[in-house]
């Protein structure tokens, strides 16, 4: 009885990571992520947006190519240390390679327009004001 106690917590503590809903923090204000959302949205190769929330910072879409067509959400929340992006994207099966794919697509989208923002002047060496 013991041992059947144990192995299913064992169990439990392996599969809870993989049973919750995937979140991340990203270290940038949620209106630059929102832009990096809207971004990866875009694509309509890879996504269908049904709805899109300014305001909210929300947004309701489907992956395109999927077998069945399951409404994926990502909402976001601002956080002290950044900007938590919430997904709830649907997946049968351990692995939720749309989550994997969408934050890639994110991450990528996001350097993108981080590189792309004009960078405050900086004073050449020696000048004074």
């Amino acid at each position: 009885m013991f041992k059947f106690l144990v192995m299913s917590f064992l169990v439990l503590i392996v599969a809870a990571p993989a049973l919750a809903k995937p979140t991340d923090v990203y270290p940038v204000s949620c209106n630059d992520l929102w832009a990096a959302v809207k971004d990866t949205l875009e694509n309509p190769s890879n996504y269908t947006v049904i709805s899109m929330d300014d305001l909210a910072q929300r947004s309701t879409f489907v992956v395109v190519g999927d077998l069945t067509q399951y409404t994926q959400k990502v909402a976001l929340t601002a956080t002290k240390d950044g900007c938590l992006a919430k997904a709830a994207i649907s997946e049968i099966g351990p692995d939720n390679i749309n989550w994997r794919q969408f934050h890639h697509r994110l991450e990528k989208s996001l350097a993108k327009l981080q590189a792309a923002k004009p960078k405050p002047a900086e004073k050449a060496a020696g000048q004074q004001q």
